[in-house]
């Protein structure tokens, strides 16, 4: 399954009151989903009423399948099934909020806090053939290479998307993550490292995967501090 992802900030708002400034923005992650390189073999492949199908398909001699470069197909139950996997990858660069506050007209000279006010997703385009499972969104310290890292923590759940609906609703949003997001601003550093991560489980007798769907998670961020 093909996947892009990137990180976006949009500034929205700055003010000040004494010695202090605080900006609120919205950062986005932009995820696209494609499943033109979920390459199952033609041998898994069938018209159904609805569309093409995973054939419900026995397993050879010796429990032998068909095989595909992309994901492992094993004999479950004396048929061939497509092995659940994970899709787990970094959103965009490093995000540096000192980096960002730099660049406010009105300057800041210290970031004492940073703060999630809010996170929803919003589904733009979608012509999947497949509902997705949930895409859970990370955070961790820069050099995180994955999911499983020391420090790495999950910041919300994009709930299950159906096969060709689009929309927009709230990001179900994991308190101990955003807490942790936090207190790593306060007690560690100011930047970051992104990542999203799906499972991808495809079952014989369902729909064939075909299409591709584009979501932004949106954040409201709100950063305070001291001006220059």
């Amino acid at each position: 399954m093909a996947r892009s992802f990137s990180f976006v900030f949009l500034l929205l708002s700055v003010s000040s009151c004494g010695g202090g400034v605080s900006a609120t923005f919205s950062a986005g992650v932009e995820l696209e989903i494609s499943t033109a390189d979920f390459d199952l073999p033609d041998e898994l492949r069938e018209e159904g009423a609805s569309g093409p199908m995973i054939r419900d398909l026995p397993c050879g001699p010796m429990g032998m399948c068909p095989s595909s470069p992309s994901i492992a197909i094993t004999c479950e139950g004396g048929r061939c099934d497509p092995e659940a996997q994970t899709v787990s990858v970094p959103v965009g660069d490093v995000v540096d909020f000192d980096e960002i506050a730099s660049g406010l007209d009105d300057g800041f000279g210290n970031i004492d806090s940073v703060e999630i006010l809010e996170v929803d997703y919003q589904v733009s385009s979608n012509t999947l053939s497949v509902a997705t499972s949930d895409v859970e969104i990370f955070w961790g310290p820069p050099g995180s290479v994955g999911i499983t890292d020391s420090g790495v923590e999950r910041l919300g759940i994009v709930p299950p998307i159906a096969p060709g609906t689009t929309g927009e609703g709230a990001v179900l949003l994991d308190a101990a993550g955003a807490a942790a997001l936090t207190r790593h601003f306060e007690e560690v550093g100011h930047s970051y490292q992104f990542f999203a991560s799906t499972l991808v489980d495809l079952e014989p007798g369902g729909a064939f995967p075909e299409g591709a769907l584009q979501v932004a998670v949106r954040l409201r961020v709100r950063i305070s501090g001291s001006l220059l």
